[in-house]
């Protein structure tokens, strides 16, 4: 998991909770703009089924939100977990009601969350901000992609399937990436500088071209700094681009 994205969600929710704590309640849409993504993954990981927008357990959530955010206290720890340990509160309450029971659901139980009591770690929340935050990543990567007109999926047959293969096209993305001129040429000429890394760099031009669009979206990575994509495309140990 990479903590980092825990991070970054963390601080900038609780600028938005500041705002709101002032007295602005208008930054209350902003909140459920950035939350309610978390909030339904929270629901559908409780209850262990896809939870949608005009679901109940969407409305309970909403509410649960809110409910948070008034009762939040910093020294409580991370605003993410906090508000996710409420709404899976109150997500359980509301099954337990509509089963008129004690107990939770095999759903619920299948899912490893256990007695109605017990509160999960903070892992539980972490893994459904990776999640959202990756596929972010990946949204802004494909639209990165649309402008060389390199569509996201058809990458995966157009990549290396060796690992040599693949080590020696990534250290050329981290050629490119690493020096400012080819990456301008890249970004400005949409193609990548062959001749120039023929001539000084001494890559296999053939295999550069054949991987092209492997490599470009490599470059895309690393130039944009995609924290979680770079855990799936960063080269092995003592490949030119691991240098530092």
């Amino acid at each position: 998991m990479n903590k980092q994205s825990t991070v970054d969600f963390d601080h900038q929710l609780h600028q938005l909770w500041l705002d709101y704590r002032n007295g602005n309640l208008a930054v209350l849409e902003d909140i459920f703009d950035k939350l309610m993504p978390f909030c339904l993954r929270v629901c559908s990981k409780t209850c262990g089924k896809y939870i949608y927008d005009n679901d109940d357990e969407a409305s309970i959530a909403r509410l649960a939100l809110v409910e948070a955010l008034d009762k939040y206290d910093p020294d409580k720890g991370s605003m993410p977990v906090f508000i996710g340990q409420v709404i899976r509160n109150r997500i359980i309450d509301y099954k337990r009601k509509e089963s008129k029971q004690s107990i939770i659901s095999f759903n619920l139980r299948s899912k490893g969350v256990g007695r109605i009591e017990e509160e999960v770690d903070e892992s539980f929340f972490e893994e459904i901000i990776d999640s959202i935050a990756r596929k972010q990543e990946i949204d802004k990567l494909k639209s990165l992609l649309q402008s060389f007109d390199i569509s996201f999926e058809e990458l995966t047959r157009l990549s290396p399937q060796q690992n040599k293969t693949r080590q020696s096209a990534q250290n050329i993305a981290g050629i490119i990436a690493a020096d400012e001129a080819l990456q301008s040429y890249l970004l400005r000429k949409k193609a990548l500088p062959l001749k120039e890394l023929e001539e000084n760099w001494q890559i296999n031009r053939k295999l550069a071209d054949r991987y092209r669009k492997y490599i470009i979206m490599v470059v895309l990575i690393y130039i944009n700094d995609f924290p979680l994509l770079k855990d799936y495309i960063l080269p092995m140990k003592g490949g030119r681009a691991d240098e530092s």
